[in-house]
């Protein structure tokens, strides 16, 4: 398959260049998960290397290099805006004392089945948090509360990241998946048919992730009934509610579906009863008869709170008025790659974005909790003091991977290396299109930016090699979903809620094998879908 890069305003495909293009990913990786490099540190070393391959590679002149670098800049406000609250709200909770009653209340329903506490609050509920609010709040609101319930940070982390990632493309209402018809001409019920049944195979293989994760194949031995059973309802329910309620609710339903079968169901089941002869559970005289509804509120009233702002559409059209964005000239490589001038470049719902619903939310439950008696004098100024110093770290790892990424996307860069992908595979294309997907999302820690990246790529590849458009764009957009567990920006955020800044390296590491295992998966998936004839 030949593609003529002139036309795309990039050079001329070769090995040499590809691997230019490659550089920064390299770098940011080898030195994080290799040297133990601090993640601030990688990414302004992988910054300034992404600076000299755009200037002499790529052709990006001083003008393309200052609105990549500032444009990243910019891109950062939205993500710390998540980290600095989500961290201040886990504060203050904290200091309520109300993370030892949620922990005494999930010992007690789930038979203090550590297994099924994993499953729930690591898998189920960040997925329901994804289904109305993604953008890395479902790894800032459960990262802590793992913590809380008494998991190792770095364990809490990576369960996290891979627990929300599976259903991204049909979360945040679904804005993931409207990138795939609105910028290919596919039609829309098929697109969701198809992309569907590629998101629950992704929902079936990551439970086992999640527990192998927690305690390696004796875990996954041990929590094989439960992983089962909650990834077969959790992804058929999101097969039926794509395609026969709506796209925008797959993610969401899916979610509270895990949740009321990890609480109320499988504590139930032979395997996870204690056994007869089993002591009863003691409880903490310090939490003994204090309300589980009351402690866990200020997430009850958080959902509440993007269920108001989110879902009745005429509050949020009106406050989706208020922006803040900057404005951006049109770049131009001299090899011809464009950036049209935007007035107000990824402008800012300075009402609606969620670390502003977090903060709305903070101070609710502030006021509910002070009314219980239960928010100690002065302790709003303690808890923020406690969230500067936790956060600062993994904000500068934020800013230099931001600045690096959008760096690559603007002078042309991410393109360049999907288009190399798909130059170099021909007919086993399929085995591939997840990676374009996995590539974009860690360039940009987002599935849906990655979706917008590459929709038309995948889609002009499938149609030069008479592939079913609809099983290629479900394989990106399943592997943009899934590599959301293994970008770096969401490490960052994730290290920066649980106090290990600076350990991002090590965060990959881990997620890395998930990720790269479950795209591979997805590419044989997709491969013996075109073979088969599916999907035309």
């Amino acid at each position: 398959m030949g593609i003529d890069m002139s036309v795309a305003g990039l050079p001329e495909m070769s090995f040499v260049t590809w691997m230019m293009a490659a550089l920064p990913i390299i770098v940011v990786l080898t030195l994080m998960m290799g040297f133990k490099m601090s993640g601030s540190r990688a990414g302004v070393i992988s910054w300034v290397i992404g600076l000299a391959v755009t200037y002499f590679a790529f052709g990006g002149g001083v003008d393309v290099l200052l609105s990549g670098t500032a444009k990243g800049i910019w891109e950062t406000i939205f993500v710390l805006s998540i980290v600095w609250t989500s961290m201040y709200m886990y504060n203050v909770v904290d200091l309520t004392g109300s993370f030892k009653v949620i922990a005494a209340t999930f010992t007690r329903l789930t038979n203090g089945n550590q297994m099924l506490q994993l499953l729930i609050l690591g898998w189920a509920f960040p997925t329901f948090i994804q289904g109305v609010c993604g953008f890395g709040v479902p790894v800032a609101v459960v990262t802590p509360l793992l913590i809380g319930l008494g998991f190792s940070p770095i364990k809490a982390v990576v369960t996290a990241l891979l627990g929300h990632s599976w259903g991204i493309t049909f979360g945040s209402l679904g804005s993931s998946y409207s990138v795939l018809p609105r910028l290919s001409p596919v039609d829309p019920d098929g697109m969701a048919f198809w992309a569907s049944l590629m998101i629950a195979f992704g929902g079936l293989m990551i439970g086992w992730c999640v527990v192998h994760n927690y305690g390696g194949f004796k875990a996954v031995k041990e929590g094989f009934v439960a992983v089962l059973f909650m990834s077969v309802v959790m992804s058929g329910t999101l097969v039926l509610v794509v395609n026969f309620v709506s796209p925008n609710l797959g993610c969401f339903v899916a979610g509270a579906a895990g949740l009321v079968v990890g609480s109320f169901v499988l504590p139930k089941l032979k395997a996870y009863r204690p056994a007869t002869d089993a002591p009863p559970i003691k409880e903490d005289p310090e939490v003994a008869g204090k309300s589980f509804i009351t402690a866990f509120s200020a997430y009850i009233i958080m959902v509440g709170v993007v269920f108001v702002v989110y879902l009745i559409k005429p509050i949020k059209s009106f406050l989706d008025t208020f922006k803040v964005g900057l404005p951006f000239g049109e770049t131009t490589t001299l090899f011809g790659y464009i950036q049209d001038a935007e007035a107000k470049y990824s402008a800012l719902k300075i009402v609606t974005m969620p670390g502003t619903l977090i903060l709305i939310s903070i101070f609710l439950a502030a006021w509910f909790y002070k009314s219980k008696g239960l928010l100690p004098q002065g302790a709003m100024k303690d808890a923020w003091t406690k969230t500067v110093r936790q956060s600062a770290g993994s904000s500068a790892t934020i800013i230099s991977m931001t600045m690096m990424a959008v760096l690559m996307t603007v002078g042309g860069m991410t393109t360049y290396l999907a288009y190399g992908i798909a130059t170099a595979t021909g007919s086993f294309f399929p085995l591939l299109a997840p990676q374009i997907g996995v590539i974009g999302a860690f360039v940009t820690s987002s599935c849906t930016s990655s979706n917008i990246l590459f929709t038309s790529l995948q889609y002009e590849v499938a149609s030069i090699l008479g592939m079913s458009a609809f099983i290629i764009l479900g394989a990106q957009t399943t592997g943009a979903t899934l590599a959301n567990a293994f970008a770096p920006g969401n490490a960052a955020l994730g290290a920066g809620v649980s106090g290990l800044a600076g350990q991002e390296g090590a965060i990959l590491a881990k997620t890395s094998v998930y990720t790269i295992l479950q795209a591979g998966f997805v590419g044989v998936l997709a491969y013996v879908m075109i073979k088969m004839g599916l999907g035309m």
